[in-house]
């Protein structure tokens, strides 16, 4: 019996004890993203937030016992439906817009680390290449009362572009075995002062090599 409880409990500190020795862990992501900085082409009228599905996977780096170097790549869709002006309340037979982004978030991070958990904090360069099509009634002319004349027919519009800017992490990175780990985390990606930012929730599990 004594036996037993001693080989217990060293399994047990081997389990607790591996988030405080560095490793390279590789994840698979899932989680949302609010699309900052999003305008609908060629109006630029911007939308509101919306949380969308993303799905992509990342890894994780030892620099140095206490610091990483932490790469995501993910990618979510958006589609929406707008009004000339912006306003609310557009249905199908309004403009429309499907959006692909497909980000890259290249960053170092500290490490906390604990028995069973690390925190770690962090920032470097995101990148966030944005495919994008529209279906819109383009404004042709203005009536007596400055009210927009639309055309009779759809136009179809596409576009590729590639945002860079800073970009702010953080999370945790729980132990669930020897090998196995979950990792929760946040992103945020911001391009310009006057402009909403990008926000990214992180929740996946990886492995430890």
């Amino acid at each position: 019996m004594a036996r037993v409880s001693a080989v217990a409990l060293l399994a047990g500190n081997g389990l607790a004890g591996q988030q405080t020795e560095p490793a390279v862990e590789v994840f698979v992501l899932t989680g949302g993203y609010v699309h900052g900085n999003l305008l609908l082409s060629p109006q630029s009228l911007s939308t509101s937030p919306q949380l969308r599905p993303q799905l992509g996977g990342g890894i994780l780096a030892p620099l140095s016992k206490n610091c990483g170097a932490l790469v995501d790549v993910t990618t979510s869709a958006l589609e929406t439906n707008w009004k000339w002006d912006g306003q609310p309340g557009a249905g199908p037979l309004d403009n429309f817009t499907h959006v692909r982004r497909v980000s890259l978030v290249p960053s170092v991070v500290r490490l906390w680390r604990r028995n069973r958990f690390s925190i770690y904090v962090g920032g470097g360069v995101g990148f966030e290449h944005v495919r994008q099509a529209s279906r819109f009634r383009p404004i042709v002319a203005r009536d007596d009362r400055g009210q927009p004349i639309l055309a009779d027919e759809f136009t179809d519009h596409r576009d590729n572009r590639t945002l860079t800017s800073p970009a702010f992490r953080a999370g945790v990175i729980g132990s669930l075995s020897q090998k196995l780990v979950a990792r929760f985390g946040y992103s945020y990606l911001r391009h310009y002062a006057d402009e909403r930012g990008s926000h990214g929730l992180e929740v996946g599990i990886g492995y430890r090599f």
